[in-house]
């Protein structure tokens, strides 16, 4: 569930604890990252705060 501040489009749900992201916007974004989320279920890009949640079966 969305903390209240967390809009749904901020979420995005992946299949993998180790994504990238290079922002919104293709050349408009940021540098591309990669993002572990070790123990956790839920990773946040440190450049545009865009939330990452594991799908869960």
């Amino acid at each position: 569930m969305p903390k209240p501040s967390e809009s749904p489009s901020q979420i995005t749900i992946v299949t993998s604890k180790r994504i990238s992201c290079d922002g919104p916007g293709g050349a408009l974004g940021h540098p591309r990252i990669f993002i572990d989320m070790g123990q956790n279920n839920t990773a946040k890009c440190k450049y545009c705060d865009q939330i990452f949640k594991l799908k869960v079966a």
